[in-house]
């Protein structure tokens, strides 16, 4: 689990600098706000088009992404009809499903699969459906105005508007049509999308500074979250795979794995930039990924065949 806890030490260090950034006022509490608009705006649609243009997508799109699909699917077909039922508004329902369902493929997900899986490959699935799919679809709805009807046209109007889905079909674009930008233009893309997971873990350590206690005022419902997120969704991930696909055993511990990574600090991003549920995402993503580690570490040692190692 080497890969694994480099990773949570990454986070962690990375959050903390934000942190005490925040305690030494070389950043205030707006500064949390400018962070996640750089990200959202500018940082993540680069490392969109920098992933998706070099990513072979017709080697993604097989029984891993079907399975990482269901996971999600399943896991939202539980929360939302909670959070309806808890009358939660829709965009902080949307906010709440992306909590309980959008894994860290990132800084945990890539160094899991290398180390304790054997190839980093495994991530893959999970990554370009959040980044395809999934973060435009979330965030179209986030950014249709309040109150107007959810037609088509108008979703359609919201995801034009949206830099991460720009930025996702570019990148798609590129990957198709195998298409291989000048360096003028890829290096300083690359160098910009960099930015968006530190960016993004420095103003969640921001917030943790100036913000309420984690788990003040909400703490059911992240606990919610937590257990859809941490073993709801791994647990499908299993049955879908051993007992559906009919998967190999080291396929079958590489999606439940997978499916079993906390929250994505991306979740906290959105919900900043739009101004929904901010204190919802920010504790799911420290609960889930203080949680995820003995849940990842028994996955690992259940699930992983003998002598597999990055």
């Amino acid at each position: 689990m080497t890969g694994a806890l480099e990773g949570f030490a990454v986070i962690g260090v990375l959050i903390a600098v934000g942190y005490v950034l925040a305690a030494t006022r070389v950043l205030d509490a707006a500064s949390q706000v400018v962070l996640s608009r750089l990200v959202y705006f500018v940082a993540t649609p680069a490392l969109l088009i920098d992933i998706l243009g070099s990513t072979d997508l017709g080697t993604v799109f097989g029984a891993w992404f079907v399975v990482a699909v269901v996971g999600v699917v399943a896991t939202l077909a539980v929360y939302l009809p909670w959070a309806r039922w808890r009358g939660r508004s829709r965009p902080a329902a949307v906010v709440g499903g992306l909590a309980a369902s959008y894994a860290n493929g990132g800084y945990l997900g890539l160094p899991i699969a290398g180390y304790v899986l054997g190839d980093a490959a495994f991530a893959l699935p999970t990554m370009v459906l959040q980044l395809t799919i999934y973060a435009p679809l979330a965030l179209t709805f986030l950014s249709m105005e309040s109150g107007h009807r959810a037609t088509p046209w108008a979703f359609v109007r919201a995801g034009v508007r949206n830099p991460v889905t720009v930025a996702a079909v570019i990148g798609v674009l590129l990957s198709l049509g195998h298409v291989e930008l000048p360096r003028v233009v890829d290096e300083p893309i690359s160098l910009l999308g960099a930015m968006a997971i530190p960016c993004a873990l420095v103003a969640y350590g921001v917030s943790l500074r100036f913000g309420p206690r984690i788990g003040s005022g909400n703490g059911r419902e992240v606990a919610f979250v937590a257990v859809l997120k941490l073993g709801w969704q791994p647990l499908v991930a299993y049955l879908v795979a051993r007992h559906v696909l009919d998967l190999s055993a080291l396929d079958v511990a590489g999606v439940t794995v997978m499916a079993a990574l906390p929250t994505a600090q991306n979740v906290f991003v959105y919900a900043t930039q739009f101004g929904r549920a901010q204190l919802l995402a920010r504790d799911c993503v420290a609960v889930t990924t203080i949680a995820s580690l003995p849940v990842l570490v028994l996955l690992a040692a259940v699930l992983v065949p003998a002598g597999v190692s990055g």
